[in-house]
């Protein structure tokens, strides 16, 4: 598997490359601003409800090639910072108790646009690696609040890193100013085996989220002779 993604990356390097001319500098600033939910099952993807808000801010740069007088396609590297919560509210012996998650992380990836006209469909795959994250326990009878640190971090999960997937739908305003919807899958985060706050925790299997919100910015296409488009 690993083999035929080199080669179709390979390829697809090959494919843009092969013009310089028809080649541009990509450049773009986007936030984004949604509504999470989380699932404490690893085989869902889509949450019984949205209970948090995630936010992040991202960086990109890379290459886009002119398809057509009107369309083009973009390969992009994704810098940035987002927060992203993960909250879950249990009943237990008839009583009500909530667990809350944020997390504060980097993040890097890379994100492929398809653009037409003034509308663009986009997808990308990354990870987020939380640098500091809190954790809060409600419940009748107990209160518990931690921060942690990635360090703190790898000792609780299996892995403290959050691999992730995105889609989007963008729409391009005054030539470079952008708007649009998107939806982010974060894949599951899984709890060590009597970790040092498994006493605390109620769900000792595995976190996940989706979330999906607006997202504004824009993006600048910059030809390699210096003369700049949109």
């Amino acid at each position: 598997m690993r083999k035929r993604l080199l080669f179709a990356s390979f390829f697809i390097l090959l494919a843009f490359t092969y013009n310089l001319n028809a080649l541009n500098l990509a450049i773009g600033l986007v936030s984004q601003f949604g509504i999470s939910g989380a699932n404490t099952n690893s085989s869902k993807i889509f949450p019984s409800s949205f209970r948090d808000f995630d936010s992040g801010l991202s960086f990109s740069i890379g290459i886009n090639k002119d398809l057509s007088s009107s369309m083009s396609l973009s390969l992009l590297l994704d810098l940035g910072y987002c927060h992203d919560a993960y909250d879950f509210k249990y009943t237990i012996e008839g009583k009500r108790a909530t667990e809350n998650y944020q997390f504060e992380s980097f993040l890097i990836g890379g994100y492929g646009r398809f653009n037409f006209s003034f509308i663009s469909l986009g997808a990308g795959v990354g990870i987020k690696i939380p640098v500091y994250a809190t954790y809060k326990l409600e419940s009748y009878n107990k209160y518990r609040r931690y921060g942690f640190r990635f360090g703190d971090l790898n000792d609780i999960f299996e892995r403290a890193v959050i691999p992730y997937i995105k889609v989007s739908l963008d729409f391009t305003i005054f030539n470079y100013l952008l708007v649009g919807v998107y939806a982010n899958y974060d894949f599951p985060l899984y709890f060590q085996y009597n970790n040092y706050i498994n006493d605390t925790i109620i769900n000792k299997d595995s976190i996940s989220a989706f979330d999906i919100g607006v997202q504004f910015g824009y993006y600048l296409n910059i030809s390699l002779d210096r003369d700049y488009y949109y």
